[in-house]
C-alpha cells in the first residue's frame, strides 16, 4: 500500500518559525520512536510534517544540523527544569537544592521518556573527536558541578567538582535508566529515595 501524505497548509507570511518547529518535533518523534539516527530522513520527517523533503532545506542544511538542534532543545529544556528545582526550593540551601535538582531529574526522565530517550537512547552516527567539546551534555554536567561548587565550605571541600558532579550524574543516571527500563510501574518516591541515599554518598554529612 502506498504511503498516505497528508499536506500541510501552507505557511503564511511570518510563519517559518511555527513551521521549523513543527519539523524539529517531527524529527524528534521519529528519532525516538527509531533509536537509531541513521535511520532519520529529511524525506520522513517531511512526510510527518506534510510538507515536501526541500522545505526542510529552508530551515536546516542537513540532517546533522536538524539532529544536533533536536539533541541540542532536549538537554536544555533539562537544564531548565533543573535550574528551576535548584532556585525554587524552599527552604533554599545548597544541600537542599541539590537535593531537588535530583528529585527533578528522576521526575524529568518518568514524564519525558521519548525525551530522555532521544537524550540517552539513540543510537547515534559517530563524529570527529574534536566536536565532543561542543555537544550539550556537558551543559547537564556544569549545571551539577554549579550545584556541588555552592556547598558550605566544610562539605564542598570533600567534593572533587568536575569529578564529583560526573559520578554524581552518572549513578543518578543509572538508578534512573534501570527502573525505567523493568516491565513494573515505577515508584516514584523510592527512586526519590534512592537518590537521596546516592547524595548521602557522594556528600557525606
Amino acid at each position: 500500500m502506498a504511503d498516505t501524505f497528508k499536506r500541510r497548509a501552507p505557511s503564511q507570511w511570518g510563519e517559518g518559525g511555527a513551521l521549523k518547529e513543527e519539523i524539529l518535533a517531527a524529527a524528534a518523534r521519529l528519532l525516538a520512536e527509531s533509536g537509531r539516527e541513521e535511520a532519520l530522513s529529511l524525506r520522513a520527517v517531511a512526510r510527518e510534517v506534510g510538507i515536501s523533503a526541500p522545505s526542510v532545506y529552508l530551515h536546516f542544511k542537513d540532517r546533522s544540523e536538524l539532529v544536533a538542534t533536536v539533541t541540542r532543545r532536549a538537554y536544555e529544556k533539562l537544564v531548565a527544569e533543573l535550574g528551576e528545582a535548584r532556585d525554587t526550593r524552599t527552604p533554599h540551601t545548597p544541600g537542599s537544592a541539590l537535593r531537588a535538582m535530583a528529585h527533578r531529574y528522576c521526575a524529568f526522565a518518568l514524564e519525558n521518556p521519548r525525551r530522555y530517550r532521544l537524550m540517552f537512547g539513540v543510537e547515534r552516527i559517530v563524529g570527529p573527536r574534536e566536536d565532543s567539546p561542543r555537544h550539550p551534555v556537558w551543559l547537564v554536567l556544569g549545571a551539577w558541578e554549579e550545584a556541588l561548587a555552592a556547598l558550605p565550605a566544610a562539605r564542598s571541600a570533600q567534593v572533587d567538582g568536575a569529578r564529583d558532579a560526573l559520578l554524581l550524574w552518572s549513578a543518578l543516571h543509572g538508578i534512573v535508566t534501570i527502573a525505567m527500563a523493568l516491565p513494573f510501574e515505577v515508584d516514584r518516591h523510592g527512586l526519590e529515595r534512592r537518590a537521596d541515599d546516592l547524595l548521602d554518598r557522594i556528600v557525606a554529612g
